[in-house]
């Protein structure tokens, strides 16, 4: 894990930084953390530790884009892009058959329906 080092009072010069976790200590409640420049681990306090910002949202974005969503749409590949497209326009098409609705023209809540639970299981990277 990328990690922000925070409030160390020992070597304040420390806080800021960014480095990555490679050991933990059980008995001693503390994290190794690497740092660059530095010759040695530095044994750290969970407490003196926060995720880098640039962890979170590499995490963030690999949650949004682990299922298809509105939201997530730009992060696929332009081929599962242009699938979700496809299966979109296949959606509104079923909705908006007058024969099968006897003539009332839309199903409206079956394009919500489409969209939110078939499509995330069509569309895939």
């Amino acid at each position: 894990s990328t990690v922000e080092i925070r409030s160390l009072v020992s070597r304040p010069s420390m806080n800021g930084k960014v480095g990555v976790v490679v050991s933990a200590n059980a008995s001693t409640a503390r994290f190794g953390v690497r740092v660059a420049g530095e010759a040695k681990a530095l044994a750290l306090r969970p407490a003196n530790l926060q995720p880098a910002a640039e962890a979170v949202e590499v995490g963030r974005l690999v949650l949004k884009a682990a299922e298809w969503s509105p939201q997530s749409h730009e992060l696929f590949p332009t081929a599962a892009r242009k699938r979700a497209v496809e299966v979109m326009r296949l959606g509104y098409l079923i909705a908006w058959d007058e024969e099968r609705f006897e003539g009332e023209g839309a199903a409206p809540g079956l394009v919500d329906l489409w969209r939110t639970h078939v499509l995330p299981h069509a569309v895939r990277r």
